[in-house]
C-alpha cells in the first residue's frame, strides 16, 4: 500500500515503515495494535507520515 500510495520503490517503502513509530508499536504486544486490522494499521502510519507522529488517542 506505502508503495503504491507514495510511488516509490517497495524496499523503500519498507524501510519507511520498518523505522516508524507505528512498527515499534506493532511489534509492542502491550499496545494490542497487532490485533488490529491492515487498513487501521496503514491509516496510523499514514498520520505519522503526514504529522510527523501517531494522532490516534488509543495507542
Amino acid at each position: 500500500m506505502i508503495s503504491t500510495d507514495q510511488n516509490i520503490e517497495y524496499d523503500e517503502a519498507m524501510n519507511k515503515f520498518y523505522n516508524s513509530e507505528v512498527f515499534e508499536k506493532l511489534v509492542d504486544k502491550e499496545t494490542g495494535l497487532y490485533l488490529e486490522s491492515p487498513e487501521y494499521v496503514y491509516d496510523l502510519f499514514k498520520d505519522e507520515m503526514n504529522f510527523g507522529h501517531i494522532i490516534q488517542a488509543e495507542i
